[in-house]
């Protein structure tokens, strides 16, 4: 009588993706883990990418806001920011199916997403009100 080979698989599962998105309207441009800042209403928070974000068609505009804010250009970068929210960039947090990103603050400098928390995700991390 011929036995039937069993194979034996472990599956370990890690982490759950990171809740927090880097968005443009609906498409993702990269997942951001270790969100960390200082909270308060002018604080900024950041995170990094979870691997290789996805954001080609905004590189440009990001770079030339960053150049823009090192240069003291603050009309140059608020037309750039403008430009970006236009777009519908922003960040989302998954698990609450929510934008966490005052409008037009959001940036990407070097693999890493500033942003201004809004009020509903302020009250949600402190939980106050």
């Amino acid at each position: 009588m011929a036995r039937s080979a069993t194979r034996t698989v472990t599956i370990k599962k890690r982490g759950e993706a990171a809740p927090i998105e880097l968005r443009a309207g609906e498409t993702t441009l990269g997942s951001l883990r270790s969100v960390t800042g200082a909270i308060g209403s002018n604080e900024t928070m950041s995170g990094t990418f979870t691997h290789a974000p996805a954001y080609a068609d905004f590189t440009e505009r990001f770079l030339t806001m960053t150049s823009a804010l090192n240069a003291g250009d603050a009309a140059a970068a608020a037309a750039i920011r403008a430009e970006i929210e236009k777009a519908g960039v922003h960040v989302y947090h998954l698990q609450h199916e929510m934008r966490i990103d005052r409008p037009a603050s959001v940036q990407v400098i070097g693999g890493e997403v500033r942003f201004s928390p809004n009020d509903a995700y302020l009250m949600m991390r402190t939980g106050g009100l």
